[in-house]
């Protein structure tokens, strides 16, 4: 008899550690800028310091599995499943989403490495807390692009020229990430989203 209440009680614990993590958060809203406003015009016209070739992108694909740790949250293969993705809300970014290269500049995204996210937290400024170079951010910021872009490298420099032509496949992105309101509206921490 006292065998049976552990067990039961030791299911019960699996079942509460089992719905104390969501499985996996949407990514936030990719049709809101990451980069504060008085600043997105400069992000957005920042070009990479360096033509982009196939060695470049294998130079990001090192930093980005090396010194700049950005496998540990969005994944070995960019799509946002990285071991220390775990229980983040909003999960981090799928990098294997062209839509995503779409609508961002390589500019805004190293922005983002150097400074962070005022909208993810854990999203840290990896340039400003002096793990990686100013270059390893292009690097790093090139490889991730590449993922989504496939072979197409104008896509891959994502230059503020090259997305302006893009269509803004506004309906699918949304249905597929969630907006930066519903995560503050959801969530404890304070609404940091940029108005």
């Amino acid at each position: 008899m006292q065998r049976w209440r552990l067990i039961q009680a030791g299911m019960g614990m699996t079942v509460a550690l089992l719905f104390s993590f969501p499985a996996q958060a949407g990514e936030l809203d990719i049709l809101k800028p990451r980069v504060p406003a008085d600043q997105i015009a400069a992000a957005k016209a920042m070009k990479p310091p360096f033509p982009v070739t196939a060695d470049i992108i294998a130079k990001g694909k090192e930093v980005f599995n090396g010194a700049g740790t950005c496998y540990t949250c969005h994944g070995a293969t960019g799509k946002g499943d990285g071991p220390g993705a775990a229980g983040m809300d909003p999960s981090p970014r799928n990098f294997t989403n062209h839509k995503f290269d779409q609508v961002r500049t390589a500019g805004e995204m190293v922005w983002v490495v150097t400074n962070g996210s005022p909208l993810q937290p854990a999203m840290v400024g990896f340039v400003t807390a002096g793990q990686i170079t100013d270059k390893q951010a292009w690097e790093a910021v090139m490889y991730e692009r590449s993922l989504g872009c496939g072979g197409d490298m104008d896509c891959v420099t994502g230059s503020a020229d090259w997305v302006a032509k893009q269509p803004v496949h506004e309906e699918s992105a949304r249905k597929t990430t969630r907006s930066a309101a519903t995560v503050a509206k959801n969530s404890s921490s304070p609404d940091l989203s940029l108005r």
